[in-house]
């Protein structure tokens, strides 16, 4: 039994009387380590006080005295005695060392240690700790072996990633020679298609996290290697089961989302026509998107890399057989039909490897049940026991609070005139398209951190110190190149539009710093089963967003500007990067208290 007191006396010692303002008593079944935090205004250092520096005449006496000082501090604790003075809360932080008293054991003697990490502590002659304990600092090749996760499961990640953008930019491109009508279609489509793939990638993100940590405990353990194949099944068949929930709520309420969206009455004949053919691929789309979750956190970045780009390139080809002027209106058809063939695809060919390595049985999916609801309770009991319900559910919170942001900064924008709109377009494109770069910090911290965590949490939360550094340094030069494009008279060949860009390249800048910083840090976050963490400060700064602009728009009322919706932008960004600092200082705030109290 561990016994845990904090409490701000005077303690007499046999060395020195010791000006204390807190004091952690530490009880175990065979020894009594009393750890002593001295306050002293010039320095910090440990010091060990046993048999060497005791005499030998008052050392029963020290040893009957503390014990039954302990025994009352303990029994006052528990009747809620309190945490010390307050006096000692405001006083001007000092540095502190810690003192520490072995008070017993065969001859009282206490003895010093260095762990190999460079954490140090002092071991009473019993086995038990009283640690001063400092976690382990990464060292170049720590990061090192980042450069290359970085670059063997990160790159891949990236470009899966820009796949979709880029096959959505060429169908845009290819409708436009077609008609404006079609694009006109075709806007709302792909901003609808946008949310909904959000959602599909989040179900590799919750995916690749269970899997990583499967794999951590299959390696420890063969019996679980069967476990990770049902987790593994069930996730995927779920996944291809939610996109029928997506497509199927997608049709039901096109009305609904026709009049929300303000799309014209003349274009919602092809519109409809283009989403029944999009909402066919979905399923696919999202049972491949889990597909990749269970690659990449078996780590294996390549096998879904090759198999989104082979789909980008049957799409493209498809894309340019059949967007063609000749088919007038059939070409938005066309268009859809394209890339559901593409999704489908990608969903044939990754399951086919996941069924070869053994990845994915479709048997353990039933595999004792009877009847379609004893199945379907069974596979949510299972979704929930692995808690893939819950980061789900966060996750998408965390996607629906970011695709409003966006969606928010363009109204607002748009509101201000045809010159602004403009501008926040192309702003928002580079935003957006830096903002992808810091997939790769997303995806490995997502990807070792499971494992990490499982295996040893020393490591994990060095690796996730290491991350957070690499995260800060990639947002500078995110913000540095978005500073240098937007200054740049490549990006907009009106003088108008060109002046404006230019006059808020420093915010940009700025918001895209802060905006890839805090994205590469969710993935971390993530990675250690802190999903409800991210979906919760999402909503929240969202909620405080849109306080902010409404308050702008009071006090600046016509004077309102797009700077002013580019500096809400940025204290949105700020708030979560300093979120992701407390959060980081608290996680490792308690991993210190919980490792110096269990040693």
């Amino acid at each position: 039994m561990r016994l845990c007191c904090h409490v701000g006396v005077l303690w007499l010692c046999p060395l020195a009387l010791v000006r204390v303002g807190v004091v952690k008593v530490e009880l175990t079944m065979g020894a009594t380590a009393v750890v002593v935090r001295a306050s002293c205004g010039v320095g910090a250092r440990e010091r060990c006080c046993g048999a060497r520096a005791v005499r030998a005449h008052s050392r029963a006496v020290a040893v009957c005295a503390v014990r039954r000082a302990v025994a009352r501090v303990a029994v006052e604790a528990a009747r809620g005695f309190g945490e010390g003075p307050p006096t000692a809360r405001r006083r001007r932080r000092r540095r502190s060392s810690t003192v520490v008293l072995a008070l017993d054991g065969p001859d009282g003697d206490g003895a010093s240690s260095s762990s190999s990490n460079g954490s140090s502590s002092s071991i009473n002659p019993l086995g038990s700790q009283a640690l001063a304990y400092t976690l382990p600092h990464a060292r170049w090749a720590e990061y090192a072996t980042l450069a290359s996760a970085l670059l063997l499961l990160g790159a891949p990640a990236l470009l899966n990633s820009i796949n979709e953008p880029v096959v959505s930019l060429l169908e845009t491109l290819l409708v436009a020679r077609v008609g404006t009508v079609l694009v006109a279609a075709l806007a709302p489509a792909s901003a609808l298609f946008g949310l909904v793939e959000e959602v599909c990638f989040a179900c590799s993100v919750v995916v690749t996290t269970v899997v990583s940590k499967a794999c951590a405990a299959a390696e420890e353990n063969v019996a679980s290697d069967g476990k990770m194949r049902t987790t593994v099944s069930t996730s995927v068949f779920s996944s291809f089961l939610a996109g029928i929930a997506l497509a199927t709520g997608l049709q039901l309420l096109y009305g609904p989302i026709c009049q929300i969206m303000l799309v014209p009455e003349e274009v919602q004949g092809l519109l409809r026509a283009y989403t029944v053919l999009r909402c066919v691929g979905l399923p696919f789309f999202g049972a491949a998107n889990a597909l990749e979750g269970v690659f990449l956190g078996s780590k294996d970045a390549m096998t879904p890399m090759v198999g989104w780009l082979i789909t980008g390139v049957i799409t493209i080809v498809a894309q340019l057989a059949l967007i063609k002027p000749m088919f007038g209106n059939g070409a938005i058809v066309a268009a859809g039909g394209a890339l559901t063939l593409g999704q489908m695809f990608v969903f044939v060919l990754l399951g086919r490897i996941a069924m070869k390595r053994g990845y994915v049985s479709f048997e353990a999916i039933f595999n004792g049940t009877k009847g379609f609801i004893d199945a379907s309770r069974t596979i949510y009991r299972r979704l929930r026991e692995e808690n893939i319900v819950s980061e789900f559910r966060w996750l998408l919170i965390n996607a629906a609070s970011r695709m409003a942001t966006y969606a928010l900064i363009t109204t607002w924008a748009t509101q201000l005139g045809m010159i602004s709109a403009a501008a926040n377009k192309l702003l928002l494109d580079i935003y957006i398209l830096l903002g992808l770069l810091s997939e790769p910090v997303f995806t490995v911290g997502n990807i070792l951190l499971p494992r990490q965590s499982y295996k040893n949490p020393e490591t994990a939360a060095m690796t996730r110190r290491a991350l957070f550094n690499i995260a800060l340094l990639m947002g500078c030069t995110l913000g540095a190149a978005a500073y240098c494009l937007c200054g740049s008279q490549m990006l907009s060949p009106d003088p108008a539009v060109y002046a404006a860009t230019n006059s808020l390249k420093h915010i940009v800048a700025l918001a895209v710093g802060l905006a890839t910083t805090a994205y590469a840090l969710d993935g971390c976050v993530i990675g250690l089963g802190g999903a409800r963490f991210v979906g919760g400060v999402q909503m929240f700064n969202t909620a405080i967003f849109v306080g902010l602009l409404s308050v702008i728009k009071a006090a600046f009322g016509a004077n309102m500007s797009l700077a002013h919706v580019w500096q809400a932008l940025v204290v949105f960004q700020l708030l979560r990067v300093l979120e992701h600092v407390v959060k980081l200082s608290f996680d490792e705030q308690r991993m210190l208290s919980s490792r110096s109290f269990a040693r």
